[in-house]
């Protein structure tokens, strides 16, 4: 069998290709670049505005300056109020992830291994639920909530947060289960093991690097959710997500003259965890998707 040979590029044909990923990752870098520089107080739009001079009202200002300093994101840390956002964060995705787990684990074990009717299609409608806006279900839940004492609670919240995550963690433990070989289930069926010992003693055994994978990653959802957190909770209930966006302040009613400095602080900080564990569990979140899409 002829294999053809594949023609190398040209130098032109090199320098546009490298040239587009360069640009390409330039353009995906460059604002968590510039927010994170700024949080330090170094900002970089002399460097392209020329003299570093922009016009308010007609008239003529400074702007820009490259000063380094830490103070913005010690004040986030030490100062602000990130740390109690971090703590109303890990609580509200703590309690939400554990009622996740627990109506998810036995719905994702019926979807991946006993054979109901529909399950195929039940499997796509809970996936396709992500794509729901938060819009068409935030205005229900805001009545309900304040009429029964559950707005700007953890556990309010953390309910809420369930739209969110509850149909990722039945998509991506069903690709666990369904990714456990027929033998297995058949060999402890054949040993007289009833359906449900299956499951507690065999299957969830096997899936515990799945169910990890599925609570970090439900976590990064929490972290990032801003419309839910920010409508349904105060000052009490406030993630990081919604005191970043309010300037890291102690409450809705505390008046901080935010700068934009303290916003790209805390900002990057926001951002750092979420893109740490991303890039540390990626090559298990396709896996996580992607098994038993067939069944």
């Amino acid at each position: 069998m002829n294999k053809t040979k594949k023609k190398p590029l040209s130098f032109d044909s090199r320098i546009v290709a490298y040239g587009s990923l360069v640009f390409a990752a330039l353009y995906s870098v460059w604002p968590i670049m510039v927010m994170g520089l700024e949080g330090y107080n170094v900002d970089l739009s002399p460097l392209f505005s020329g003299k570093g001079i922009r016009f308010v009202g007609g008239v003529p200002a400074y702007s820009g300056g490259i000063y380094p300093t830490p103070i913005h994101y010690l004040d986030a840390l030490f100062i602000g109020a990130f740390p109690r956002l971090l703590g109303n964060t890990l609580l509200i995705s703590a309690i939400s992830i554990a009622m996740a787990l627990a109506a998810g684990l036995g719905t994702a074990y019926m979807l991946a291994r006993i054979p109901v009717r529909g399950r195929g299609v039940l499997s796509y409608l809970l996936l396709a639920l992500r794509a729901v806006s938060p819009f068409l279900v935030i205005v229900p839940l805001y009545i309900y909530y304040t009429r029964n004492g559950l707005w700007d609670t953890y556990f309010g919240l953390a309910l809420a947060e369930e739209l969110t995550i509850l149909s990722v963690v039945v998509w991506m433990l069903r690709g666990f289960f369904a990714d456990i070989p027929r033998e297995v289930y058949d060999a402890a069926a054949v040993f007289g093991a009833s359906e449900g010992q299956i499951f507690r003693r065999v299957a969830l055994r096997m899936v515990i690097p799945g169910v990890i994978v599925t609570v970090v990653f439900s976590f990064i959802l929490i972290w990032n959710e801003f419309v839910i957190a920010d409508i349904l909770s105060g000052g009490a209930a406030k993630t990081v997500a919604v005191g970043v966006w309010s300037g890291l302040g102690e409450s809705v009613q505390a008046f901080k003259v935010v700068s934009p400095d303290d916003l790209n602080a805390g900002g990057f900080l926001a951002w750092v965890p979420a893109i740490a564990v991303m890039l540390a569990i990626r090559k298990y979140l396709a896996k996580g998707y992607s098994l038993g899409t067939a069944s």
